[in-house]
């Protein structure tokens, strides 16, 4: 949800470009902590990256957003993650047999509605198939689902919950999803310098670069 709020609010508000500098990875990964700050338009961003891996992303002005994790490199890039609030994912009732699919999965809201940001895997499966409108559905020309099933959040493959599967057995599992009040987020960052002094952070579909803050 954060990561949709900083792409529709900041659109026309801040004059960020898409990334194009090239990156610069410093030799030491603490040379990155430290504060970093952008302004323009009556929109400030501020990032914080800790020493102890903590960090704070935020956005002032009418946008209004803040959010506190933790930091990380991998490759040539910052990850910035935040902490996710609590999500839960409940079987609805006795699992059935549909000999019409392979696999069918539902995930529906509380209210009623489908379900958004789960896939579902299993071990001979082709890889992560994202639910749509609440529902995967495997046919079974696909060929047979057998061993273990997960659902995953999509945002950071947390597991939510897993079942077995068995030639012949229940194919059709029901769910309610309680997605979590602060949805997970994983924004990039990259140094522009050896020295870390201009960070270029990921906002929105677009970037801005931060300039570190000299106590």
């Amino acid at each position: 949800m954060l990561r949709l709020i900083c792409v529709f609010a900041l659109a026309g508000l801040v004059a960020v470009a898409p990334a194009s500098s090239q990156t610069v990875l410093p030799p030491n990964q603490q040379l990155l902590v430290g504060k970093y700050h952008f302004e323009e338009e009556g929109i400030a961003i501020n990032v914080s990256l800790n020493a102890d891996s903590t960090a704070v992303y935020s956005i002032g002005g009418s946008v209004g957003i803040r959010a506190e994790g933790t930091w990380d490199v991998r490759g040539e890039r910052i990850h910035i993650f935040n902490k996710p609030g609590p999500v839960k994912l409940e079987q609805v009732g006795a699992p059935t047999r549909d000999p019409s699919v392979a696999l069918r999965v539902v995930a529906q809201l509380p209210d009623g509605s489908p379900a958004e940001g789960l896939a579902v895997t299993w071990p001979n499966a082709a890889g992560l198939f994202y639910m749509s409108d609440g529902k995967n559905e495997t046919r079974l020309e696909e060929g047979p689902v057998i061993g273990e099933v997960s659902i995953e959040r999509e945002a950071d493959s947390k597991g939510l919950a897993t079942f077995p599967m068995k030639a012949g057995g229940a194919n059709s599992y029901r769910f309610t999803y309680y997605p979590s009040d602060v949805e997970p987020f994983d924004f990039e960052a990259r140094a522009l310098d050896a020295n870390a002094d201009v960070l270029e952070v990921e906002v929105g579909s677009a970037s801005a670069k931060l300039q570190r803050v000299r106590d």
